[in-house]
Formats: C-alpha cells, structure tokens, sequence
C-alpha cells in the first residue's frame, strides 16, 4: 500500500505542476489589460485547486498513517529534528503544502469577488502566484522525480 499511494504522490506532484503552469499561462497575460476574463481561466483555477486538494489528502494519508518513514519521524520527533531531511519532511513540507492549498483556495474565492477583467487576473495572479512559489519551494526537488 505505501509504494502506491508515494507512487501516486508522486505523478499527482506533476499533474499539480503542469496544472500551475497551465493556470499561470491563462492568468499572468491578462495583466496586461488587454483581454477578457473567460471560463477556461475560471477552470484554469479550478482544476489546480482540485489537484491541490487531491495531492493534499493523499500526502496526509503518507503523513499520517501509510509512510513507515514518517511512522519513524513521528515515534521519536526530537530526534528527526535535527536532520535537515527528517525535519523538512515532518514540519518544513507538510506545512509549506498546507499554505499553499490555502493560497490557492483564497485565490478561487478572491478572483470571483473581483467585479472587472482585470481585478479578476490582479488577484488570481497574486493569490494563485503565492500558492505557486510556495509549492515550488516546497517540493523536495533532490528525491527522484519520477517514481514507478
């Protein structure tokens, strides 16, 4: 059960990726003022808020329960935080994560209160750019990239 569900983790971590980039790619050109809001930025955001939501349950099902490797971290805490590893995978990323699932969900209200075009891409690209640095800082990036 732990190899599917990192496994999953895993391809889930690109599918929230190419969902950022696809969010950002519909998002950050409408700055300029030049065009409409539409329905596919509006899905754009959706979709990465769901795959964020989808990515988060399935890391805290690893935090909390199916990862031998954190059943370790969390049995004896103290001494996990003195390495810089074990410490970012019980504190450093699950709390990245969650801030970032935040910023994304304050994102997809944010942008829907705005009442003109371009208020709707000033606070989508401010909230959903937050969440977006805060994944990319967040991932452990020297872990294999793809696991299967």
């Amino acid at each position: 059960m732990y190899t599917f569900v990192l496994i999953l983790h895993n391809l889930l971590r690109w599918l929230v990726v190419v969902g950022a980039v696809y969010l950002l790619a519909r998002v950050l050109p409408g700055l300029r003022g030049d065009r409409a809001w539409t329905r596919q930025e509006g899905r754009a955001a959706q979709i990465f808020t769901g795959l964020m939501d989808v990515q988060l349950l399935v890391g805290l099902a690893l935090y909390l329960g199916v990862s031998p490797y954190m059943k370790s971290i969390l049995d004896n805490f103290g001494a996990a935080m003195k390495g810089s590893e074990t410490r970012f995978f019980a504190v450093e990323h699950v709390t990245g994560m969650l801030i970032s699932v935040a910023l994304a969900h304050a994102g997809n209200v944010l942008w829907k209160r705005q009442t003109t075009d371009a208020g709707k891409f000033r606070s989508a690209a401010i909230w959903f750019g937050l969440s977006v640095l805060s994944l990319l800082a967040f991932i452990p990036w020297w872990r294999p990239l793809l696991r299967l």
